[in-house]
């Protein structure tokens, strides 16, 4: 095929397309009205870090290398909170969340996003440890935790589309909404 037959197939193609996009362009769209509403819950939390400890046995200690031989082997754990969401009185929400990483020992994170149908909604939600920390338990010198529990009870008023963040405020220990009025 000579370049010149090549070019003439190109110029025709892209007017086609060209006039294809043109004609797309007229066709009615209709957005959806009856969407919902988000309530996202979202945070970061930092939980009580525990060390369960244990002394190794004369016949583990003889199975490993000389360098590896410690007398006390120690993991340690993020415990868990338990988040429990209500909207309107009915349970939305029931979940365990565990620390973040492999031996659960990093922060604690929450994303949930609820869709709810625009208007008023009464919503409470509530953030609790499960479980004590041994009272030998050593937080780290100057650690921040998260308080053993949280809890958030309030009435949003919802519009289609809208998105509203519930987190965690660190510096008012507290869950706080933020509904994006306020920029």
């Amino acid at each position: 095929m000579s370049p010149a037959v090549r070019g003439i197939f190109g110029v025709v193609g892209g007017a086609a397309v060209l006039a294809l996009l043109r004609m797309a362009s007229f066709v009615p769209y209709t957005a959806e009205r009856d969407v919902g509403a988000i309530v996202r819950l979202a945070w970061r939390a930092r939980g009580e870090r525990v060390q369960d400890c244990r002394r190794r046995t004369p016949d583990e200690l003889a199975k490993l290398p000389a360098h590896m031989r410690q007398e006390e082997v120690c993991e340690g754990r993020i415990l868990p909170y338990r988040l429990v969401v209500e909207m309107d009185g009915a349970a939305a929400v029931n979940q365990l969340i565990h620390g973040a990483g492999a031996r659960e020992d990093r922060p604690l994170y929450v994303f949930q996003d609820l869709v709810v149908s625009p208007g008023t909604h009464r919503i409470g939600v509530s953030f609790t440890r499960e479980g004590a920390p041994p009272a030998d338990s050593a937080t780290g010198a100057g650690a921040l935790t998260t308080p053993a529990r949280l809890t958030l009870d309030t009435v949003l008023a919802l519009g289609p589309r809208r998105i509203v963040l519930v987190t965690y405020d660190e510096e008012r220990e507290q869950l706080v909404v933020h509904d994006g009025s306020a920029r």
